[in-house]
This record gives C-alpha cells, sequence and structure tokens, in this order.
C-alpha cells in the first residue's frame, strides 16, 4: 500500500515538473514553435511623416561588406508622435498593434532595419536604401534601433549677408540686399582704407561639422522658416565644404565655396515677399531630406541643426552665429524585443 501511495506521488512530482520547464520555455521565447518570430516596436522617438513616404520594416543578412543580400519585410506603417500609435498603411485613421510577425527566427538575420519608403505607389517590393533607423542582431545584446550615422558631435554656424551682389562696404554699393542671404561658413575679415574708399577683405572657413551620410539614400538641406511664413530652400549638399547643389537665386558675382544662398533674383513659386528680410523674424535650418524627397518646399521632420535668426543689423556680414544640434530631439530611438508568435 505505501508502495503505491509513493509510486503515485512520484508520478505527479514528475508530472509537476514537466509543466514547470515548458512554462519556462515559453518565457524566454523558445515555445512551441521554438522561433523569435515576432518583433515589439516601442519608439521613443520617431516622427510622424509627411505625405508621399511610409515606414517598412525589415530583416536582412549582409554580405562582408554590409551589403543586404536577403532581406524580408515585416510590414509597412505610419506613427503618430503625439499619441504614440502605430497606424495602418492603408488608412492613417486605424490605429494598429504595435507587435510584428516574420516567418522564421529573428537570428538567422544579421540586422533588423526601418526604411522610408514611398506611399501610396511603390513599384519596388525591395527595401529602399533610405534607412532611418538599424541595428545589428546579437542574441546577447539588447536590440535598439538608432539612426545609421551618429550626429552627437554636429556643429554649426550661419552668417547672414549676399556675396553674389558685390561687397556691400565698398562705396557705392547697396547695402539693402545684404538681409536677403544666408550663408553656412565661418567668416574673418579686415578693413583697409585707400584714397576714402574701404575695402574688406574677408576669409571663409567651413561654417558645418556634419558626417558623411549613407550612399543614395538621403542629403542634407538648408532652410530659412520666416515668421510671415515663407520657406525657403538654401539648397540641397552632400558636403559641407563645397558649394550646394542650387544656388538660382544667387546674382551674377562669386559666391563662396559653402553651402547658401542670396535670394535676389527668381523668387520660389508662393513667396510672400521677395527679396526677403531675414532680420524680420525666423529660424534657420539644416534637415536631412530623404531620396527621392517627398515634400521640396518644406523642411522634413528629421532637423539636425536649427536656430533662431538674428534680428540685429550690427552682425550682419560681420558675424558667424552658432546653431544648436537638435539631432537628439528628432531622430529615432525605438527598442525592440523578440517573442515567440
Amino acid at each position: 500500500m505505501w508502495r503505491l501511495i509513493a509510486i503515485i506521488m512520484m508520478a505527479l512530482l514528475a508530472g509537476m515538473c514537466l509543466v514547470v520547464v515548458g512554462c519556462n520555455d515559453d518565457d524566454i521565447g523558445n515555445g512551441p514553435s521554438g522561433e523569435l518570430n515576432e518583433i515589439l516596436l516601442q519608439p521613443e522617438r520617431l516622427p510622424t511623416l509627411k505625405s508621399g513616404l511610409v515606414y517598412e520594416g525589415w530583416v536582412a543578412t549582409i554580405d562582408e561588406d554590409s551589403n543586404w543580400v536577403d532581406s524580408q519585410s515585416f510590414g509597412k506603417f505610419f506613427w503618430d508622435q503625439f499619441n504614440y500609435f502605430f497606424l495602418s498603411p492603408d488608412d492613417t485613421t486605424q490605429i494598429i498593434d504595435s507587435v510584428f510577425t516574420i516567418n522564421g527566427h529573428v537570428y538567422d538575420y544579421d540586422i533588423i532595419a526601418i526604411t522610408l519608403e514611398r506611399h501610396p505607389s511603390d513599384d519596388s517590393p525591395d527595401p529602399s536604401p533610405t534607412v532611418i533607423a538599424s541595428s545589428s542582431l546579437d542574441p546577447d545584446r539588447f536590440t535598439k534601433l538608432t539612426f545609421p550615422v551618429s550626429f552627437g558631435e554636429v556643429a554649426g554656424y550661419y552668417l547672414i549677408g549676399t556675396f553674389s551682389d558685390g561687397n556691400y562696404r565698398e562705396e557705392g554699393q547697396d547695402v539693402e540686399n545684404e538681409t536677403a542671404g544666408i550663408w553656412f561658413l565661418i567668416i574673418a575679415s579686415e578693413e583697409v582704407e585707400d584714397d576714402d574708399v574701404i575695402t574688406v577683405y574677408e576669409a571663409y572657413g567651413l561654417g558645418l561639422g556634419l558626417p558623411v551620410l549613407p550612399d543614395t539614400g538621403y542629403s542634407y538641406e538648408g532652410w530659412v522658416a520666416l515668421d510671415n511664413g515663407d520657406t525657403l530652400s538654401t539648397g540641397k549638399f552632400l558636403l559641407p565644404n563645397f558649394q550646394d547643389y542650387d544656388n538660382s537665386h544667387a546674382a551674377s558675382g562669386p559666391i563662396p565655396n559653402f553651402p547658401g544662398e542670396d535670394f535676389l533674383i527668381n523668387p520660389p513659386e508662393g513667396v510672400s515677399e521677395y527679396p526677403p528680410n531675414l532680420l524680420a523674424g525666423g529660424k534657420v535650418l539644416i534637415t536631412l531630406e530623404p531620396n527621392p524627397d517627398n515634400d521640396l518646399d518644406r523642411p522634413s521632420n528629421f532637423v539636425v541643426l536649427e536656430k533662431t535668426l538674428i534680428t540685429s543689423e550690427l552682425r550682419v556680414r560681420d558675424q558667424s552665429e552658432p546653431m544648436a544640434n537638435v539631432a537628439v530631439l528628432s531622430f529615432p530611438k525605438i527598442d525592440v524585443v523578440f517573442r515567440s508568435r
């Protein structure tokens, strides 16, 4: 009798052990499927996109040169940065879950990334080169998606003044135009007076300390956003120590070999005041613009540098003004948790 009771008790204990082991397996994500195939995204910062673009998530394997050789999408989505909702790519009024699913095991891949894709029509099923956040996949490390390039050490300066219409300190030059130009440079000058004519010899230095961007996915762009509602682009550029790609508003004179613009001719469509008075109030920005650009007339939400424009005429063409690094406020940071379905 006692032997029978002991056998029964041992059988019950063995069954309880199996239950406990099974529960522990589920807790660590090795449930019945044995695959971590659910991806929970927890954005700390993710800007709400303007029309024309949508986010898409990917897992991918890479070669020794970091090229994507195989990828799987885990879905397109929008994000409401004010209410912290994921939204449907087909209906921006519909809230969707923050958990996405892949086929297979997440650690069969090398990286996880989020790209910017065309919307509503995307002709290619492949990922675009415009990666807005990514991370390597390592089962021994916590996964956090960030922009592929660090902006931690970025700094910048701007100068109000025009160059393509001459040096305003020479006798007979029109000084009014000087408030219609902005350049991203550091200026140093020396005045020389000869026969009552003051000549200013100027030297220009690099005004933007910016990292090199990933190939083809992005470009930098300078902007002036005035308090009267006018928004003016100073032009796109890849390297801060060369002229940008658009100086179509400058006069015919020489200009510095740095990004910037004199807003003197060819007024952009929709501008209410031209040439503009850049001392009338507003902001100057350096943004990161996707390629292709979904909004040519307005800055993107990915702001790298920003500063309120000066209002004092005493600093025009004389003093370069520092800009603030605001990338920490505008670029994504997304925590990721992997689970079993």
